[in-house]
């Protein structure tokens, strides 16, 4: 799994009708015009896909599921294979990634190439059934006061959603990474093209992996940004570590030096001073009322873990730690906020069932165990590795072929930035090891999503159309850091 913040897990569509028996056939795909609309408010001319799948492949009996796209149509005289548009989470929908303009821009762009497909994954998007968990009740205030209740309330929010939708004829086994590989070759074949070319970030990347493991003559080109190779959805603690490690330094060679010298060891007393006596912080919950919540050092953890791979967001990490060592809870507030109201209505089944049908391996949940003593953020990297969260949704996370080194001639461009400390450099670079016809381009001050640059995307155009990359390194500007609000320090009010 990618990244697992707030952001990934709000539902990210209405939950849509779903029955065993449709009068469709397998494979059989429908188009539709279509305006498919960006988050500036632009309209553009587009078709909307619809293509029905198989929902468990080894049991027919379990009916269809309908995937959803949006197609932008190339505007070539002679276009090379669809190329298929794979977001991370796992569970952001392509459809909704692709509507950010800076995202829309390069996809845009790419229609000289060939055919665009924006591709919403099983379960997600306006996929059916979209299996976003029904709104559940609301949490404890204590949830996030020690990482057992966290995680014990995490457990039962997603065994709850799992039951849900077996109720409703859908099994949570059903999505995996597995199934969504060969859901590409069904749209493939019914794209009526020999060949797919493949634009994934983060978890996108681990489906397209597999897509070329499984079906390699069948890919023509790939890129893969924020690279997650075989058995690395597991998240190595120290490794997160080594990013804070890297704000800590650049703050404190920045402009605001003074103000945050060394944030790294103060988070690592901060985290401490949370563990024994959590902070209080007043948060308003989807019922609309004031409620205060106790929050302890995994949260925080979770938090700061999730901005460090966020280049947008990564300014904020130093004033966020100075002002907990304050007992200030104001800039941490909206991020309390949001993880509170997700425990009751965000989460989509489809996340945990890759995960836990994925499954992970011994030797890299041992390896990550043996980090936790010496990492700032514990266990916290890879909390929702859980195998008794898997066992409540009926799956049993076993090793799976999937997890083995990858050996492939297809051709590849990876992409990589040198801060990324969710998916860093080091994993891009031992999946090129079984590339010996890839390419790798750092981009040196890059955080997880590297695409939106520029640059990046001008070397992803000039791949994917058959030229060679002229240059192996790019260099983005180095995040600037936000000060601390000035103003009184604000404390929870007596209740």
């Amino acid at each position: 799994m990618s990244h697992w913040s707030a952001v990934a897990l709000v539902v990210l569509g209405a939950s849509s009708s779903f029955a065993l028996t449709q009068p469709r056939a397998a494979g059989e795909v429908h188009f539709e015009p279509y305006s498919f609309r960006t988050y500036d408010g632009k309209s553009h001319t587009a078709e909307r896909g619809h293509l029905w799948v198989m929902q468990d492949r080894s049991d027919s009996a379990k009916g269809l599921i309908e995937l959803g796209f949006v197609r932008l149509r190339s505007n070539a005289e002679k276009s090379w294979p669809p190329l298929v548009f794979l977001p991370g989470g796992p569970g952001i929908p392509g459809t909704v990634l692709g509507a950010v303009p800076v995202y829309y821009e390069l996809l845009d762009k790419l229609r000289a190439i060939s055919d665009v497909i924006l591709l919403d994954q099983r379960g997600v998007g306006t996929s059916s059934p979209n299996t976003a968990c029904p709104v559940g009740a609301i949490p404890p205030t204590n949830v996030f006061a020690s990482e057992s209740n966290f995680r014990n309330a995490l457990i039962a929010h997603v065994a709850e959603c799992a039951g849900y939708w077996r109720g409703k004829g859908v099994t949570p086994q059903s999505f995996s990474t597995a199934e969504s590989v060969e859901d590409l070759d069904d749209l493939r074949r019914a794209l009526g093209s020999e060949k797919l070319s493949l634009l994934a970030h983060s978890y996108g990347t681990s489906l397209a992996l597999n897509y070329v493991r499984r079906h390699e003559e069948h890919v023509d080109r790939a890129v893969l940004a924020g690279v997650e190779g075989p058995d690395e959805s597991l998240k190595m603690p120290l490794n997160v570590d080594f990013a804070l490690h890297r704000i800590s330094d650049l703050a404190a060679s920045s402009p605001l030096k003074d103000s945050f010298p060394d944030t790294y060891h103060e988070f690592r007393r901060v985290s401490s001073e949370l563990d024994r006596e959590p902070m209080t912080v007043r948060i308003r919950a989807e019922t609309s009322h004031d409620v205060y919540i106790p929050v302890g050092e995994a949260l925080v953890q979770f938090i700061v873990k999730d901005l460090l791979s966020d280049g947008r967001k990564v300014g904020r990490v130093p004033a966020l730690v100075y002002s907990l060592a304050k007992r200030d809870p104001s800039l941490i507030q909206p991020n309390v906020e949001e993880w509170y109201n997700s425990l009751t209505s965000g989460f989509n089944v489809m996340q945990f069932g890759i995960l836990c049908s994925d499954g992970w391996s011994k030797r890299r949940l041992q390896l990550a165990r043996e980090q936790v003593p010496e990492s700032v953020f514990g266990d916290v990297p890879f909390i929702q590795f859980d195998s008794e969260l898997c066992l409540r949704m009926g799956i049993n996370p076993d090793e799976r072929d999937s997890l083995q080194p990858l050996w492939s001639s297809a051709r590849v461009l990876l992409l990589s930035g040198t801060l990324d400390g969710n998916t860093p450099p080091t994993q891009a670079e031992e999946v090129l090891w079984g590339f010996p016809n890839g390419e790798i381009v750092l981009v040196k001050n890059g955080f997880h999503e590297v695409l939106p640059s520029s640059d990046v995307q001008d070397l992803v155009f000039n791949f994917l159309s058959g030229r060679n990359v002229p240059r192996t390194r790019v260099e983005l500007p180095l995040p600037s850091f936000v000060q601390m609000d000035p103003a009184p320090l604000r404390r929870p009010a007596e209740h």
